[in-house]
């Protein structure tokens, strides 16, 4: 493929699909600088991945799977990073949680809590409710994270009920609060 119809292709692609990007990628930040940087490396991996693309699988499906994957090692070198962060401020006494812009601290929108329970799953869990969330029917999910279809159904129910938990708690919580 010469390289006006890669960009073509690539251009038309990520057009397609910019809501689904900017919602895989707002599922897996911790933050707006976060966000940004994970959407340059979706983008760019979608990029670099586009000449390989061998139209096994639907480019829709394909798109996810690289997005979830990029989104997961994203992820797991950011949690390094904030972990070595939060250490730090544990150490300066005159930081507390409401100044930490990485806690979600928001609770009054329903949506922002719920984002804040996704965020807190683990992440196959986490991927597999992107996905749903992305209206994908329980066998486009089994072909992008290669489980077996019921399993799928499954696992979802199971992380509803642990969603549905996360939220009730969370309601009690703020209940509570004087």
């Amino acid at each position: 493929m010469n390289p006006a119809d890669l960009e073509r292709r690539f251009l038309e692609l990520v057009e397609r699909n910019e809501a689904r990007i900017f919602r895989i990628c707002r599922a897996w930040a911790r933050n707006p600088a976060d966000f940004e940087d994970l959407r340059s490396e979706v983008l760019l991996q979608l990029w670099r991945s586009l000449p390989s693309f061998d139209g096994r699988s639907a480019e829709d499906t394909w798109l996810f799977r690289v997005a979830l994957n990029v989104a997961m090692l994203f992820r797991r070198r950011e949690r390094g990073r904030h972990e070595r962060l939060d250490l730090f401020r544990r150490r300066a006494p005159e930081r507390d949680a409401a100044s930490d812009p990485s806690v979600r601290v928001d609770s009054r929108d329903r949506l922002d809590r719920l984002t804040a329970a996704i965020a807190g799953l683990d992440p196959a869990d986490r991927a597999l409710v992107t996905l749903q969330l992305e209206d994908l029917s329980y066998a486009q999910i089994a072909e992008v994270t290669g489980l077996g279809e019921s399993h799928v159904g499954v696992r979802l129910h199971r992380i509803r009920k642990k969603l549905a938990q996360a939220m009730a708690e969370d309601e009690e919580v703020r209940d509570a609060r004087p």
